[in-house]
C-alpha cells in the first residue's frame, strides 16, 4: 500500500507488529498501540490507566524496576527483556527498547514478542547440555556442576563425593539383546539413580555406559548413607520383551578433599576405583590404589 494512503503517523504506527507503549512516571499506562493486543492479549483501552505492575511477571518485578531506574536516569534501554501474563494466562517472554522522555514525563518504549526464539534457544541449550537418550546432564554440564560445586565446597568447608558409575557387562546385554536392550538397560540405570539420590545431587552420562554422580555433603560422615541407597540403585532388573534382566554397576568414589582438590584428578582418580570395584562385592570402592587392569569391563 503506498505511503500517502496513510492519513497520519498514528496509522503507521497501528500497522507495526510490535507494541507501542507509553507510561507516566508512577508506571501507568497512558498509551498503547493497537499492536498491544498482538502482544498481550489485552486490548489497549484494557491496559489502559493500568500500572504495568499488574500484567508482569512476579519474578521479573524487581529487577525491571530497577531497569526502570536507569531509564528514568537518562539511559536508553535497546534489549531488556522480561515477561508478562496475557490475558489468556500463558506467559509472553518480551524485548524493550525504551526510553524517559524529559519534557512530556513519560516512557516511550516499544516491545517485542520474542516468545518463539527463547523457545527456540531453550530447546538448543538443552540438546547442548542434556544427553539425549537418558535426559540426564552431558559431559559439558556435569563439568560446569562439578566446578561450581568445587568452588562452593572451598568456600563453605564442604565434602563433595565424585562417584563414577559404570555397568557392569553392558557389552554382553547388547550382544545378546540387541542395542535397543542396550539402550533401555541405560535408561533404567539412569532413572534408578536420579529415584536413589537427593534433588542437590547431580547425575550424569559421559557416554557408552559411564555415569557419575556428584554429591555435596556437609561432611564425611554425610556422604556414607548416601552411598548406600546409591550402592543398592545400582542392583536391579529391568523388563525387557518379557524379560526380567538383571543389571548391575560398580562405584569408584573420590572425595574432595580428601583424595584431590581439582575436577580432573578427582575424575580420574574415581574411574581407578571404579575399575577396582569389579573386583570385589559389593562393586564399591574409594580412591586409593591404582589399577590398571580393565579386563572385567
Amino acid at each position: 500500500m503506498p505511503l500517502r494512503q496513510f492519513h497520519s503517523l498514528s496509522q503507521l504506527i497501528d500497522e507495526l507488529l510490535e507494541a507501542v507503549c507509553v507510561v507516566d512516571r508512577q508506571g501507568v499506562f497512558v498509551y498503547l498501540s493497537p499492536g498491544a493486543q498482538r502482544v498481550f492479549g489485552y486490548k489497549a483501552a484494557e491496559m489502559r490507566g493500568r500500572n504495568m505492575l499488574e500484567f508482569m511477571h512476579p519474578d521479573d518485578k524487581d529487577r525491571t524496576l530497577l531497569a526502570v531506574n536507569d531509564i528514568m536516569a537518562g539511559q536508553v534501554k535497546t534489549e531488556f527483556e522480561n515477561r508478562y501474563i496475557r490475558k489468556d494466562g500463558s506467559v509472553v517472554h518480551l524485548q524493550w527498547s525504551a526510553r524517559w522522555s524529559e519534557t512530556e514525563q513519560v516512557r516511550v518504549a516499544v516491545a517485542r514478542d520474542i516468545t518463539s526464539h527463547k523457545q527456540v534457544l531453550q530447546q538448543l541449550q538443552h540438546l547442548a547440555f542434556y544427553d539425549c537418550l537418558t535426559g540426564l546432564p552431558n559431559r559439558a554440564l556435569l563439568m560446569d556442576r562439578l566446578q561450581q560445586g568445587l568452588a562452593r565446597c572451598r568456600r563453605e568447608n564442604r565434602v563433595l563425593a565424585l562417584c563414577f558409575v559404570d555397568l557392569n557387562k553392558f557389552k554382553l546385554i547388547n550382544d545378546q539383546h540387541g542395542h535397543a536392550a542396550g539402550d533401555a538397560a541405560l535408561c533404567a540405570l539412569a532413572t534408578a539413580l536420579k529415584t536413589a539420590l537427593r534433588d542437590t545431587d547431580t547425575v550424569a552420562r559421559l557416554g557408552g555406559d559411564e555415569f557419575v554422580v556428584l554429591m555435596d555433603c556437609q561432611n564425611a560422615a554425610e556422604v556414607a548413607p548416601v552411598l548406600e541407597k546409591l550402592t543398592q540403585a545400582c542392583q536391579l532388573t529391568f523388563l525387557w520383551q518379557q524379560q526380567s534382566l538383571p543389571l548391575e554397576a560398580s562405584i569408584g568414589v573420590a572425595l574432595y578433599p580428601q583424595h584431590a582438590v581439582d575436577a580432573d584428578s578427582l575424575l580420574c582418580l574415581a574411574d581407578q576405583a571404579m575399575f577396582r570395584a569389579k573386583l570385589q562385592w559389593p562393586h564399591l570402592c574409594f580412591a586409593g590404589s591404582v589399577s590398571t587392569d580393565r579386563s572385567e569391563k
